[in-house]
């Protein structure tokens, strides 16, 4: 059965004449498995924000402490999506041009890249962290003083031991979405997620462990797939695996895989990075601005999440097609994919717009609040930009599958470094009150607007030919 499926996946992909619905097909499971992962941000700050402290100050600390972690471990977790993004694009080509022996080759070298800098990550975050230093650098660094240092710093070094786990599951996950098999790595993540809410329900409302126990039971969650990971990657016999002695690396391989990976990994790290300094003049508003801003972010990652799902099927059409020698069907597979996702999110948004007070008191436990109306204000703005970023998406799908990840790294570094960073910097010093933080919707309105322009200049240049050694 197995077979079949996977047969049925590329033949999908390669030869069904409707793209629409096949994207649709293999988005779904994607799809899920992003908004669970959304859903494993939010419950931390579901419970966080429901402890029994006695105090609104302390709970938007923790809000803020949390808010705070999300840039530094997205900058250092763009290792882990760059080695994603490069799995996806170098495993998809090679099955499309029928050469599994080498996807399995670079499949499994990519995979000890994972190990490799997720555990290089972790000790980076153990040497910056309470236990060295006193209080956690990198939140230090950001502003957070008070509680809100206190909390990061242990919330920080807690999480910093998922970071390898972390890495593993995003090319485990893409390795299977390379050939259109998104079901399996959904049902290892709802597991997760269930693991998660019931153990951050112990830990912070019944154990009283406050912020630690929430950054254990992710921890926790995380850790408790990788033995079905592992078994499906050694053991599968219908899908591509990892051969153990395929695994050490080389500097020609490295060489070669670096010609995708590190341009998407800078890419994200580059948009990480931003949003760091993003954040940390979010923080110099207060707690309780923090703690608004963190609230919308979350609510527009959920809002993206079918956006994002079609981004990643799109580089697997786009890769399998080019492998296949087939450039007419992977521009057919982006201009589906950026159709329909600008339909969804402008209806997403149409929707999510007049129900965001609701969800912003669900996720706060309180409608009382400075950060429940700082949410409010802040999130209409983000989400009207939520349409320009379903473009914005597409770009990428079409950059990373067709081996042109130098293009998200361009894209991301004019975004943020460009226009927002500076045009927030202006609006903040030059323009308006120094207490006035709606210049930051503002920089991001319009930086979002005006890389579309961009990306589609660089959309001109893409020849759709094969970028792999064969």
């Amino acid at each position: 059965m197995a077979r079949t499926l996977k047969k049925q996946n590329i033949e999908r992909i390669l030869n069904h004449p409707s793209i629409l619905k096949g994207i649709v097909l293999m988005a779904i499971p994607v799809f899920l498995n992003n908004l669970l992962k959304s859903l494993h941000d939010m419950i931390d700050a579901i419970f966080v924000a429901r402890m029994p402290v006695g105090s609104q100050a302390t709970l938007d600390a923790a809000l803020a402490a949390l808010n705070i972690h999300w840039p530094i471990y997205n900058f250092f977790l763009a290792l882990g999506v760059g080695l994603g993004i490069a799995t996806v694009s170098i495993v998809s080509q090679y099955v499309g041009a029928q050469r599994r022996d080498l996807a399995q080759k670079y499949s499994s070298k990519l995979m000890t890249l994972a190990i490799v800098l997720g555990l290089g990550v972790t000790g980076l975050f153990l040497l910056t962290s309470d236990w060295v230093f006193g209080f956690n650098v990198f939140a230090y660094l950001m502003g957070a003083r008070g509680e809100a240092l206190d909390f990061a710093g242990s919330y920080f070094r807690i999480r910093s031991y998922e970071v390898s786990l972390v890495f593993i599951f995003i090319v485990y996950q893409s390795i299977r979405q390379s050939t259109g098999e998104t079901l399996y790595p959904v049902i290892l993540n709802i597991g997760g997620i269930f693991v998660n809410i019931f153990l951050t329900w112990l830990f912070v409302s019944k154990l009283n462990l406050g912020i630690n126990g929430a950054a254990y039971a992710t921890l926790t969650a995380h850790a408790v797939v990788i033995p079905f990971i592992i078994y499906d990657l050694l053991k599968s016999k219908h899908h591509i695996t990892i051969k153990i002695p395929e695994m050490p690396l080389d500097l020609d391989t490295v060489k070669d895989m670096s010609r995708f990976a590190v341009p998407a990994a800078i890419g994200q790290a580059v948009s990480s990075l931003g949003f760091v300094i993003l954040q940390s003049m979010v923080l110099s508003y207060g707690n309780a601005v923090s703690a608004g801003f963190s609230v919308g972010n979350r609510i527009s990652s959920l809002l993206l999440n079918p956006v994002v799902a079609i981004s990643s099927i799109l580089a697997a059409y786009i890769g399998l097609n080019i492998g296949h020698n087939q450039p007419s069907r992977a521009k057919d597979s982006y201009k589906v994919a950026r159709n329909l996702s600008f339909i969804l999110m402008t209806v997403g948004v149409a929707i999510i717009i007049p129900l965001r007070y609701p969800i912003i008191e669900f996720i706060l436990g309180t409608k009382l609040s400075d950060s429940y109306r700082i949410s409010g204000e802040y999130t209409f703005w983000l989400l009207l930009t939520q349409p320009f970023m379903a473009l914005f998406q597409s770009y990428i799908g079409l950059f990373n599958g067709s081996g042109h990840s130098k293009y998200t790294l361009k894209m991301a570094s004019l975004r943020l470094w460009g226009m927002r960073i500076p045009m927030v910097l202006a609006f903040k010093y030059l323009i308006l009150a120094p207490d006035d933080y709606s210049g930051m919707w503002y920089a991001m309105i319009i930086s979002n607007f005006i890389i579309l322009f961009y990306g589609h200049y660089l959309k001109k240049s893409i020849r759709y030919e094969v970028q792999v050694r064969l």
